[in-house]
């Protein structure tokens, strides 16, 4: 038996075919020069390879959506042989390989292979018709409907947008066989569609697509569709474009996810007797109202993935940042401290620090970082790292507040810096160096009812690369407090009111409570600043620390 005498027989287009494999490799898919070619949305480009060389046949898989299976098993990028009587299956398309010649006694050309591969009666049509597409306009009405069937798998498979687009441009291809087919897409509402997806013939080019306005306008402001067969005539005009292009037929219809217009697919073909028709302009419609809805979810679902993908992150970060600040701080003697975050979001920009250093002095600081989430919490976690490496190394508050200044300059953009106040507290005689980097002056409660404060000694850290700082110094007597405090306390505002909570309320507030337990005067200032906001939301990170010396007592007389 000679190679010639294998032939494929099977249903394409609800009709029976039967391809003769003579000698050599014979490409299937839809390609335009696949030997068999398939024009069914369910089968790649390049599905697969049926190899004949003498006697013998094999099949292989190019690495196809839908797989490629010989008996119902999977094969994959080895050839394996095939033998008369077999199953091959192409994606959703089904051939039974025979050995007897064409038109011989032995042939089963008039029978048709269905899903089961059970055999039933059909009438025949020719390789060179299915593939010419010179069969009956019932038929084409056929294989549009069966493409808007296939359109449904769109709805049921979870994909990206992106993975979407190949399907898409397979299903226009098979209902309406055009020589350029265009996915535009919009970003948002009013926007211009812009290119998304091609298929175009290679003596053809993308940027070749010069599409009218009045098609446009028609399109996507009025959600019509479009069917040009002789854009010369065509009453509507504003087709010199297409003229120019040579194009003989055009398509194009919204997107319309049933709530907006979220971009067009467009066809066109300059082939001489090609024209596209009324039936396929309707099909081509109820197509793209399933991509539209099958985008849409899909972008909905990228959406959601990546908000569930950032939670994770924001929680992890929250998790590291909850390690780093310090949950309690350490101990001075003769002094209480306590320090607390509210944080406006999963994670906040806000940080607090303190430690005794190994010549008995204590150091605290608070920044505040500018913006929010996970560059914010970067931020936090290198400048809290850094400013731990330099005290625990005996840096001075000058340099120390110098040297972080140029890293956060360097690891930065322009819109990337951070307020800060950094002090060394001397216990035994309550003084305190500091350096304040453009953070809101803190403000020294004296035992006597008076309020200082430690104004600004330099700019933010990060704005420039050699900003200028100096250090200030005060004196905690006993019974004293200095509170270190974020700028989310005095801007607290409620909704429709530009007044803030302010410093003076918050001075006022600070007075009342400087005698009180520490822990206590954060949970309070947390109640002031709800009842003061009343139903707007949280607007920026609280962050309090409280440092107060030990009051002296007094001897009686």
């Amino acid at each position: 038996m000679t190679s010639l005498d294998w032939n494929l027989v099977g249903v394409v287009g609800g009709k029976q075919v039967r391809h003769p494999l003579g000698g050599g490799v014979h490409l299937v898919g839809r390609a335009d020069d696949a030997t068999l070619k398939l024009a069914e949305p369910s089968v790649s480009r390049r599905h697969a390879e049926i190899i004949v060389e003498g006697a013998g046949v094999r099949v292989r898989d190019l690495g196809s959506h839908n797989g490629t299976k010989l008996n119902a098993a999977a094969v994959d990028g080895n050839p394996v042989p095939v033998r008369p009587g077999d199953v091959l299956e192409f994606a959703h398309v089904s051939f039974r390989v025979e050995a007897g010649r064409a038109g011989s006694a032995t042939d089963m050309g008039l029978t048709m292979l269905n899903e089961s591969h059970s055999l039933v009666p059909s009438a025949e049509l020719s390789w060179d018709e299915f593939r010419t597409g010179h069969g009956s306009k019932q038929d084409k009405r056929s294989q549009l409907f069966r493409v808007l069937a296939e359109a449904g798998d769109l709805l049921t498979a979870v994909r990206t947008p992106a993975e979407l687009f190949d399907p898409i441009l397979d299903l226009v291809e098979a209902a309406l066989g055009p020589e350029r087919t265009f996915l535009m897409l919009r970003e948002s509402a009013g926007d211009e569609p812009q290119v998304v997806a091609a298929r175009v013939p290679g003596e053809r080019s993308t940027d070749s697509l010069a599409l009218s306005r009045t098609m446009m306008d028609q399109v996507l402001s009025e959600k019509k569709s479009f069917l040009t067969s002789d854009p010369l005539n065509d009453p509507g005009g504003g087709m010199m474009s297409m003229i120019s292009l040579g194009i003989r037929s055009a398509i194009a219809v919204p997107l319309f996810d049933n709530e907006e217009v979220i971009g067009l697919l467009y066809a066109d073909d300059t082939r001489a007797g090609k024209r596209f028709e009324r039936d396929e302009l309707a099909a081509c419609t109820m197509l793209a109202n399933v991509i539209a809805v099958a985008l849409t979810r899909a972008r909905l679902h990228a959406l959601e993935e990546e908000k569930r993908r950032q939670d994770a992150e924001l929680q992890a970060a929250g998790d590291i940042l909850d390690g780093i600040i310090p949950a309690e701080l350490p101990a001075c003697p003769g002094y209480e401290a306590f320090a607390r975050i509210q944080p406006c979001f999963e994670v906040g920009g806000d940080l607090y620090d303190a430690h005794l250093m190994a010549d008995g002095r204590y150091v605290f600081l608070v920044g505040d970082v500018s913006g929010k989430g996970m560059g914010a919490a970067l931020l936090v976690s290198h400048i809290l790292s850094v400013a731990r490496f330099m005290i625990e190394e005996g840096w001075e508050p000058l340099a120390m507040i110098h040297r972080l200044n140029r890293e956060i300059f360097r690891i930065t953009d322009f819109l990337r810096f951070a307020t800060l106040f950094v002090g060394y507290l001397t216990p035994a005689t309550g003084r305190i160096e500091y350096v304040n980097a453009g953070h809101n002056p803190p403000l020294v409660l004296r035992r006597d009812g008076r309020v200082d404060t430690c104004p600004a000694t330099g700019m933010p850290v990060g704005v420039l690369d050699e900003a200028v700082y100096r250090s200030g110094e005060l004196v905690l007597e006993p019974g004293d407090m200095i509170s270190l405090f974020s700028d989310g306390i005095p801007e607290t505002q409620r909704i429709d009111d530009e007044d803030e909570f302010g410093d003076e309320r918050f001075q006022e507030f600070l007075l009342g409570q400087r005698n009180g337990e520490l822990e206590g005067v954060f949970g309070r200032i947390q109640e002031e600043l709800a009842a003061y906001r009343e139903d707007a939301p949280v607007g920026d990170d609280i962050t309090l620390l409280l440092l107060r010396r030990a009051a002296v007592e007094e001897s009686p007389a």
